[in-house]
């Protein structure tokens, strides 16, 4: 006979694959999900039914099946519980309050956090948490994304924050007295995109702001590599013995196509050390000479760093979030016939679906929901542009 710790752990996982299953199948009957799961009908019945008792499911309705009895329908309800997401960014702080479905979402932009941020950054957290909606639980969990590496939940890592200490999160856990996780930006970006957009086993994200960062799904996984060093793609050398960069190499590829570094180069090219992104855009979009040789300076870089990508990863899709993207229609095309790779056929490049902190801070959304749940993979897409391998449903315990 199993002994009872073991009984416990079996009923365990079969609940968090049945959790999961409702997210990915909803609407769903408890016979769907029994027949998909290979689980008997009762075994289903009674976790749903503690799901149903813990509001994390709801029941919406009958299926008219023309035979028999109706059968009810599931629906995993989002509206239990609240995450809060945080992103540092070097000018402004961001912060996300939506369900766990990622919606009935409220954003917040506070001044940046400074150099020490651990004392603002609780006052600005506590500010955005005073307007979270009504829920059973609550805020459940926190994610604070930064730009810098992270392995373990410490910060390992950061140019742009003078912290007093590496264990950020388990300051602000101690203070809020929920789970705090921090993460890397471009990997939350990652996150936000497949979770909620693009429903594709095998994606990057690459972030392009002050630096390039680059978040890395793999079979339907965040890969971070062992120390949390994966995606510092901004320091792989371009240009051997090139401009020198902070990290200590030379000719690292964000010392050339990085937003600071094409601004900068434009700030030079027109004389004018006030110019910002936006005002590049517009002169490109005038046909401005030396706002043109900039961004083609630009695709030039980035045609090369897509190549290298395409060879090591071979993902379904590249998903390419910049201030330029955004405010110059047909750039990744021009950036793709830039390409001579024939292998680039097989991959979908878009632009980020929303705003670069927009995309952070739901990838932030999806860490805390995750684990409040304690689901391995969250998926609220669907369907996609470009339709994705079907990866099945988890195998149950027995």
């Amino acid at each position: 006979m199993p002994s009872l710790g073991n009984q416990e752990y079996i009923r365990d996982m079969n609940s968090r694959i049945v959790l999961g299953q409702i997210i990915r199948q909803e609407p769903v009957s408890r016979a769907a999900l029994a027949k998909t799961l290979g689980l008997t009908k009762a075994t289903v019945s009674s976790i749903v039914q503690t799901f149903i008792d813990q509001e994390y499911v709801v029941e919406i309705g009958s299926l008219n099946t023309g035979k028999g009895r109706k059968p009810i329908l599931l629906k995993f309800n989002g509206d239990c519980a609240y995450t809060l997401s945080v992103y540092l960014s070097v000018d402004s702080t961001f912060i996300l309050i939506c369900n766990l479905r990622g919606e009935n979402r409220q954003f917040f932009s506070y001044p940046p956090a400074g150099p020490h941020p651990q004392k603002r950054l609780c006052q600005y957290i506590r500010l955005a948490a005073n307007c979270c909606p009504p829920s059973r639980y609550g805020i459940v969990g926190i994610t604070i994304g930064i730009l810098g590496i992270v392995h373990n939940n410490r910060i390992q890592f950061t140019p742009y924050y003078d912290l007093d200490s590496p264990d950020l999160a388990r300051q602000i856990q101690e203070e809020f007295k929920v789970p705090v996780r921090l993460e890397n930006e471009a990997n939350l970006s990652a996150l936000g995109e497949r979770t909620f957009f693009h429903n594709h086993p095998s994606l990057i994200s690459l972030n392009i702001h002050t630096g390039i960062g680059m978040g890395i799904i793999l079979d339907n996984r965040l890969y971070t590599g062992q120390f949390g060093y994966a995606g510092e793609f901004g320091h792989t050398i371009i240009e051997p013995g090139g401009k020198p960069c902070p990290c200590g190499n030379r000719g690292c590829i964000e010392q050339y196509a990085s937003l600071r570094a094409i601004v900068d180069m434009y700030r030079q090219a027109i004389k004018n050390p006030t110019a910002d992104a936006s005002d590049l855009c517009q002169a490109y979009l005038e046909h401005q000479p030396q706002a043109r040789a900039c961004v083609e300076t630009f695709i030039k870089y980035m045609s090369i760093a897509l190549n290298n990508i395409l060879n090591i990863f071979n993902p379904d899709m590249i998903i390419i979030s910049s201030i330029l993207t955004e405010k110059i229609p047909g750039l990744i095309r021009e950036i793709e016939q830039h390409m001579s790779n024939t292998f680039n056929r097989n991959c979908c490049f878009v632009a980020a679906s929303h705003s670069q902190e927009t995309s952070i801070l739901l990838g932030g959304a999806c860490l805390a929901a995750k684990n409040f749940l304690k689901v391995s993979d969250l998926q609220f897409c669907k369907t996609s542009n470009e339709t994705a391998p079907d990866s099945g449903a988890a195998a149950p315990v027995s």
